[in-house]
């Protein structure tokens, strides 16, 4: 069930030498290749506004170990990845509040987006 992977980034406030703090930007993820499952989803989200506009909205929702340790505004780079572990496409968002059930923890990344691999 887990064949993707994420790595998450968080912003985190450091104390520096002279006492004051800055806040570290989360462009380096501080976990790794952690197993998960991506899902897409899709949502149609008529414009009562204008006539005849029907946007569909796709979501990317993240399924993985309640061990987690998943927060909201996480930045998450995630990877859907073949039978092979080779890499079909890669995205990057931010995630939303993470729910927690019995077993497993599931997010909403919002503001998605397919990256070119490096």
């Amino acid at each position: 069930m887990d064949s993707d992977e994420i790595d998450i980034g968080r912003q985190t406030t450091i104390t520096l030498p002279d006492g004051s703090e800055t806040i570290v930007d989360d462009v380096t993820p501080m976990y790794t290749n952690i197993k998960c499952h991506l899902s897409f989803g899709s949502v149609d989200n008529p414009d009562p506004s204008t006539v005849g506009a029907n946007p569909i909205i796709t979501s990317l929702t993240i399924n993985c170990p309640i061990s987690t340790d998943l927060r909201e505004s996480d930045r998450i780079w995630a990877r859907k990845l073949d039978a092979a572990g080779n890499v079909l496409e890669s995205y990057t968002g931010m995630c939303g509040a993470p729910q927690t059930n019995q077993s497993r923890k599931t997010a909403i990344i919002s503001g998605f987006k397919a990256v070119a691999e490096e």
